[in-house]
């Protein structure tokens, strides 16, 4: 059997495109492996740069195709190279365009949708050149987290809030800035979460308003590198000015249980080992799981992710059975959150050893400033 791997699609919105072709499309392009032999078909527009750029076996001309068929409607043109290469079977990732695969399938073409959403499942391993990709997106990453905390370390109290050049600091500001600075350095990341008082219990929130003295303030930084599409991912929480007993405890539970995490990392592990570690830690230390109530609280998330290409990739570190691999990159990344008290969170991006892990993040753990 001839299996084609076919991907149509733009490399921002496919991260296995980017991977297999090293070769960034605005456009949706067609892109085909077939036994380890890697093709692009590229318009005149973008030909040339794909034949010095792509990393692939050989560039094919979308012209020089459709004028052999005389068509250029992109299913005549996926059809014609099946045809070409005596192709019996065609697999396609999930996200692969509906009608296009309509289309193909009428002709009585045997072609069938991947079930995950990573197409090609090497990526997931890392190799050398891709985890130092992943340490320089951390790096700079680290030097616009060490800009922002500066910022509050400026900060003045006045009335239980803080002022910033005789303004009230708010999310907002903080954001801004952060996304400006990353942007500087080449690096982009629209979604930010810089969150406190009770934002900082809802994990995902992206913080809002104004920032209070002695309130946690989680810093969860997240950032594509522009250029190499490589993410890298870090949180810290801090706090200006004096924390509550809870808080402090809070803390101290939630950089012990990461520690814990950190430490149980290695090649072979189950990831559900991690994570249940963590949460009997929290409820041993009396920080207890709720998810009875109307607002959910306690250790409410997993405690990581793989990523690389995409913020989110497998493997899943949480009460899911997924072993660790050698040079699998993974967050880990515990929290506590509570409504009425905050949220505190820690993240570490790692990568995995035979032996543990390897540590990206160099970041320190404070969290009075």
């Amino acid at each position: 059997m001839k299996v084609m791997n076919l991907i149509y699609d733009d490399t921002k919105n496919s991260s296995d495109l980017l991977y297999k072709a090293r070769f960034k499309a605005p456009d949706p392009i067609i892109f085909f492996e077939i036994r380890k032999k890697k093709y692009l078909v590229l318009n005149d527009l973008e030909i040339q740069r794909g034949k010095k750029q792509a990393k692939v076996d050989e560039v094919l001309s979308l012209r020089e195709i459709s004028q052999k068929i005389k068509s250029s409607e992109i299913v005549d043109i996926i059809k014609a190279l099946i045809k070409k290469f005596n192709i019996t079977k065609v697999v396609v990732p999930y996200s692969f365009p509906s009608y296009v695969f309509n289309e193909i399938k009428k002709s009585k073409i045997k072609i069938e949708a991947f079930s995950s959403p990573i197409f090609f499942k090497s990526r997931l391993i890392k190799d050398s050149d891709e985890i130092n990709k992943i340490k320089k997106t951390m790096k700079l990453t680290e030097l616009v987290l060490g800009k922002i905390i500066d910022k509050i370390k400026s900060s003045k109290a006045r009335n239980s809030f803080l002022y910033l050049d005789n303004k009230i600091l708010t999310s907002q500001i903080l954001r801004s800035f952060c996304q400006k600075e990353l942007v500087s350095l080449g690096l982009e990341c629209p979604d930010c979460i810089i969150s406190s008082g009770r934002s900082s219990a809802l994990p995902h929130h992206e913080g809002s308003g104004p920032i209070k003295e002695s309130s946690p303030i989680i810093l969860d930084i997240f950032p594509r590198h522009i250029e190499s599409g490589y993410f890298a991912d870090i949180t810290r929480t801090v706090i200006k000015g004096k924390p509550s007993d809870i808080l402090r405890d809070m803390f101290k539970t939630v950089l012990q249980g990461q520690r814990i995490g950190v430490k149980l990392v290695k090649a072979g592990r189950n990831s559900k080992t991690i994570h249940s570690s963590i949460k009997n830690f929290f409820d041993k230390s009396g920080f207890l799981t709720d998810f009875a109530k109307n607002n959910p609280e306690g250790f409410i998330h997993s405690t990581g992710h793989g990523l690389g290409l995409d913020i989110h990739e497998p493997p899943r570190v949480s009460l899911l059975s997924e072993t660790l691999k050698r040079n699998h990159v993974i967050t880990i990344e515990p929290g506590l959150y509570y409504p009425k008290i905050g949220g505190i969170r820690i993240e570490d991006t790692v990568v995995v050893t035979d032996e543990g892990c390897r540590n990206l993040s160099s970041f320190p753990k404070m969290f009075e400033i």
